[in-house]
Order: structure tokens, then sequence, then C-alpha cells
């Protein structure tokens, strides 16, 4: 071949060949445009939680030095947005001593918001529940965590032996209730209790056992993700906000992990002194609306900052704050049936007298609307129903006080077992004060015309049948406890004591 000719083929081939090479890289870009390359590790932890406005957001937790992955939701991959950075500790100038305040993170939360009609979903390959148009089980759980907060001197501090499975039952609760295979999970708050410990003598034993305590990602993991992990991925979530969750303790993680508001740092508040977390302050959301089907639809509130314990003349602010927050109630059709979603009750054992009525409950009189059948909290480590007669207040609830509903035996100390509640006894059970009506408390001037106490470890199951919602509570293995039926007309819960 002569040699222009060779010279020309040649040329020819090469541009040929360039042009293979850029129509390559022009596809591959485009690819990498549609399809986020997906990152090479799992997630710590991946969930779907409902929120506000109608929205499903995914959620998963990453190393700080790895990427957020990818979902495919609908068929179509979508990378989730960093929601909160991993931080190292920072040490505020007004209160050094602070352990709350911005402790260590070195995780990344992740999030993508998606809409409700959203069919199918997975993270990092692994498949997340949605919500469906007619929840049929419900499992309400609340105050998981294993309390610790010890201070340098103490006396009779509350210590919970976290390495026991019977001492802090969470995981086996988490386990059991992501077997009953639920549509959704409503937890009502107190997450992480694992607070500190800073008496040599008193924590010596639990650091032997090489116990997690603080309010960093280490003490989150141990005290809520790890131990949840079946029931995160079991179903959607509703999370509530508990006291635990404050700003002045481990706020910081709720708003990383947890809290339906995008991401948003605590101002350096100091627990039990002038700067602590207050309903005014904690960053408190304004409550929203979760309609489940065309019948009923959820209420969750942040009362987490209310000093609940303190007559609404002492922190009369807060009237109009609760009123405020809570104006979505107003908004709900007639029609429709209404829970509630508190972590303090409005009515619980714990309140004395002389602090009612407190800022919720002058904000709720004569304001509540009738279709708000039950009012579903934690808060009090028992588990209690309250019951009203329909005419028992009719000044303040004309149309009848919905019941309230108390399920705080998720896994931390209960009354009966905690040296420092009034409640103390040091046995849980059968043998302990349960009891199978009410007694001779008044709940903000106006006594119960039926419910039940119960000293144990346990979970809610809500199941939706032909005659409307029962449900059974089950103890940390999954074992029938009692049963219970609401009536929703009634604004009633009805509950079974165990046989001796």
């Amino acid at each position: 071949m002569p040699s222009s000719l060779l010279i020309a083929e040649r040329a020819g081939a090469t541009s040929v060949s360039l042009r293979a090479t850029l129509l390559m890289a022009v596809l591959t870009t485009i690819a990498g445009c549609a399809t986020p390359p997906a990152s090479p590790h799992a997630p710590l932890n991946r969930w779907s939680q409902l929120g506000p406005d109608g929205v499903v957001s995914l959620r998963a937790i990453v190393t700080a030095d790895d990427d957020c992955p990818t979902a495919t939701v609908d068929g179509n991959a979508q990378r989730l947005q960093r929601r909160a950075e991993a931080t190292a500790a920072a040490k505020p100038a007004t209160s050094p001593s602070n352990p709350a305040y911005r402790p260590e993170f070195l995780v990344t939360a992740c999030e993508l918001i998606v809409p409700a009609s959203t069919r199918q979903a997975s993270i990092a390959g692994q498949p997340v529940n949605l919500p469906h148009g007619h929840p049929q089980r419900i499992v309400v759980i609340g105050d998981t965590g294993c309390r610790i907060k010890v201070a340098a001197p103490s006396t009779n501090p509350p210590i919970q032996d976290c390495a026991s499975s019977s001492a802090w039952p969470w995981q086996r609760i988490a386990a059991a209730a992501a077997r009953t295979k639920p549509d959704l999970v409503m937890h009502v708050g107190d997450y992480h209790y694992r607070e500190y410990c800073d008496n040599p003598t008193v924590c010596a034993p639990i650091r032997e056992q090489q116990v997690v305590v603080g309010y960093g990602w280490p003490g989150w993991n141990a005290d809520f993700f790890a131990p949840a992990a079946p029931l995160l991925t079991a179903a959607p979530w509703i999370m509530v906000r508990g006291n635990h969750e404050n700003c002045d303790r481990a706020g910081d993680g709720w708003m990383r992990f947890l809290s339906p508001l995008p991401y948003q740092t605590c101002d350096d508040q100091l627990y039990r002194t002038a700067t602590a977390s207050v309903l005014a302050n904690n960053r408190t959301a304004n409550a929203y609306r979760v309609d489940l089907d065309e019948q009923l639809t959820l209420v969750v509130a942040d009362n987490a900052g209310q000093q609940d314990y303190r007559p609404a003349a002492a922190t009369s602010g807060d009237v109009d704050l609760f009123r405020d927050q809570l104006r979505v109630l107003q908004e709900i059709p007639e029609s429709r049936q209404v829970w509630l979603l508190t972590h303090r009750p409005l009515w619980y054992d714990l309140l004395a007298t002389s602090s009612q009525p407190n800022a919720l409950q002058v904000a709720l009189r004569k304001t509540l609307p009738k279709n708000v059948q039950m009012i579903v909290s934690g808060h009090e480590h028992a588990f209690e129903t309250i019951n009203f007669a329909a005419t028992a207040d009719p000044a303040s609830y004309p149309t009848g006080r919905p019941a309230q509903l108390i399920v705080g035996v998720g896994g931390t100390e209960l009354e009966a077992t905690d040296p420092q509640s009034p409640f103390y006894e040091g046995k849980t059970g059968a043998g302990s004060a349960e009891r199978a009506r009410p007694g001779k408390q008044l709940y903000d001037g106006v006594a119960a015309s039926s419910g039940i106490v119960l000293n144990r470890y346990s979970f809610l199951l809500l199941e939706r049948g032909s005659a409307g919602w029962s449900g059974t509570l089950l103890d940390a293995d999954g074992l029938p406890l009692s049963h219970c039926q609401l009536n929703g007309k009634r604004k009633e819960i009805a509950c079974g004591v165990p046989a001796p």
C-alpha cells in the first residue's frame, strides 16, 4: 500500500477511535447523572418516617467519611441529601461543663423527602417500608432507653443495668414488635437515657462492663439505633419528641436524626439551671397531622419542653404557645377520627394537684375538638389508661374528655423500681401496686371513671377490625398481657388486667 494511503487509513482509524472515545465519555457522564455512584459501604441505619404535609422521609446514617447512599424510588435513582454533617465535640464558652452541648457525632445523617404516593423505595439496594392507605396494625412504644444519670456527688443515682436483657429489655421488645409485622410504628418519646456517669466509685462497674454513656453518637447508637434495628426497618415510623430529647439533654441527636424539621443546632442550654430547655427556647415544632386513611388522622405534638409540673399561672406564656402550636387541630374536618400524640400526657398520676391546671390543660379547655378520641403519650414509666364519664367536665369539655393512653414501658426503669419515683416499691408485675380501676386522684379536678395501671415492660399492638380498633399489650417477648378495646364514640379505651 502506498505510504500516503496508509497514513490516510491510520488517520481515519484514529478519528473513528477518537469519536468512539468521546461518545463513551458522554454516555458515561449521562449515566453518572442519572444514577449516582453507590457508596462502597452500606449505611449504618436506614428507615422511613412520616412527617408534616403528608411527606415521607427516607433516612440513613453513614460514617463520617462516607457519602450519603442512593435510594431507588419507584424505579428512579436519587441520592439522599446530607441532613447533618459529622462534627467533633465543641466546648461552649459559657458553660464548659455542659456535656449536652454539641457532643461528638462522627456520623452523617442523610435524608430524602418523597411523596406520600410513593409505592416502592430502597436505600443502598435494601428495601424500605412505606405507608399504605389502610394501616391495620400499629405498634405503640415509648421510653425505651437505658437510664444512667450519675452526677459526681450523688445519692441513689439512677443506674439501670444496660448489659442485662431483663433489666433493660428494649432490644427484646423491638424484636418482638417487629415480629408482629406492623404497618406503622409510633414512638411516643424518650429514646436516649444514657446521659453521664461522673461518680468514679459508683460508675466503676459500668466502665468495667464497657457500657456506653454519653449524648453523642455512641450513646445514641447503643441506646436506640442498635437495639431498634429490626423494628426500624419493619415499618414506617412516627417519632414524638420526649423531654430527654430537649436541647439541654439529648436534643442534638434528636435534631440530627429524628426531628420532622430540617436540622437545627440547639443553643447552649444547661439542665436544671436558668438556661434550661423550656417550651419557648427548645426548637419546638408546630403540631402536624398525618392522615392515615380517609377516616383516621394522627396529630403529632411536641410538648417535650413543657414544665407540666408547674401550674399555668407560673408559665402563662406557654398557654398561648400551645394554642398557636396546636392550631392544626381546628383544621381537621369533624368527620375524621383524631388521635393526639404527645410525650407528656395531658393527665397522669405523676401530676400533683398543685401542678394543675398546667399550661396544656388550660390551652385545651373549651378548644379541643370533639373528634379527638384519644391522647397517646409516654413519660410516665408505666402502662396506664384513664377514661372519663361523658358528662364529667361539661364546662371545659362539653363533648367529653378524650381517653388518655400512656405507654411508657419500652425499656427504661419503671416507676415501680425507680428509687427516685414517688411510685417506687421495688417490685413489678402481679405483686406490685397494679390496679384494675382508678384511684382517688383527680385529673385537673375530675375523677376518672375507669382505667388501669400495669408495671410491666411491654408494647401495645393496635389492630383494626370490623368493630373498630382493639389493642393487645404484649410483654418483652411478645406474649399477651392485656386486651383492650377502643370505643371512639365514648372516647374510651377499656383494657383488662392480667390474672394473678
